[in-house]
């Protein structure tokens, strides 16, 4: 089905009728961190789970019907990935009409690292942009569920200078996002990998901040995806016990494929 502007409305297949939609925003840190250990850096590690492109979840048909992602990347900028350009832009030059993307379409270029986590900048443009999101949808009459925000980060963020910041100074963006969720205007999740700051990063998602050390980025956009399609009518509470399951039992990927075939 098309929108009013004759564009295929984002995350739903031609001709298969409005579904509910499901607006997902990935934060990606690309900050400098990512680039080590040199002989393993977790930026390769991420490119290649962002490159094989998600196969298993691509294959489940109600998902590429109904998620809606925009990937945001950050390091001492923000960057939105404009899927007609196929690049990732600064804001002001993104396209907002491609912002949010069918997983079919999910063709990011290779992120690279560098600077610093300006992560709180990045917290306040997804949070703007769920709004938007949320509010366009519904103003086209497309049943929309609650957006979804998932960071994943391997460090703490820092002010534009690069100092490191704590979690006194991310309380009021944190207070901002407890409102939001509050009003029903998005839920925040929290992935921190290795060496991540667990008392900045519990400071704005308290019940939903999970360190999955050891568990590579593949297995962590598998669960993003995964949780995303049952997250629409549950509490945060509730897709975070699903996350730290997955994180506990590997084997749990393929119970939620039983389940959903």
């Amino acid at each position: 089905m098309t929108t009013a502007t004759g564009r295929t409305a984002p995350g739903a297949a031609p001709g298969s009728g409005w579904d509910e939609q499901q607006p997902v925003i990935v934060l990606l840190d690309t900050s400098a961190s990512m680039n080590r250990p040199a002989d393993a850096p977790p930026i390769a590690d991420l490119n290649r789970a962002l490159a094989r492109g998600l196969d298993s979840i691509r294959a489940r048909e109600r998902l590429r019907t109904r998620v809606g992602v925009c990937l945001v990347a950050f390091d001492s900028r923000v960057r939105v990935f404009d899927a007609s350009a196929g690049a990732f832009r600064a804001p002001e030059e993104a396209d907002g009409e491609a912002l949010f993307s069918p997983l079919d379409e999910l063709r990011p270029p290779a992120l690279t690292a560098e600077g610093f986590t300006c992560l709180v900048p990045a917290l306040r443009f997804a949070l703007d942009l769920a709004r938007r999101r949320y509010r366009d949808l519904a103003a086209r009459r497309v049943p929309v569920l609650r957006p979804l925000i998932w960071l994943i980060t391997d460090g703490a963020p820092s002010d534009a200078s690069g100092a490191r910041l704590d979690a006194a100074e991310v309380a009021a963006t944190a207070e901002q996002l407890r409102q939001a969720e509050q009003a029903g205007e998005c839920l925040l999740f929290v992935i921190g990998v290795e060496g991540a700051d667990l008392e900045v990063l519990e400071a704005l998602a308290p019940r939903a901040t999970h360190l999955l050390a050891g568990l590579d980025f593949g297995r962590i956009l598998d669960v993003v995806f995964l949780s995303s399609e049952r997250a629409g009518h549950r509490t945060a509470e509730e897709v975070s016990a699903e996350v730290e399951d997955y994180a506990a039992n590997t084997d749990i990927l393929d119970g939620l494929e039983e389940e959903h075939r």
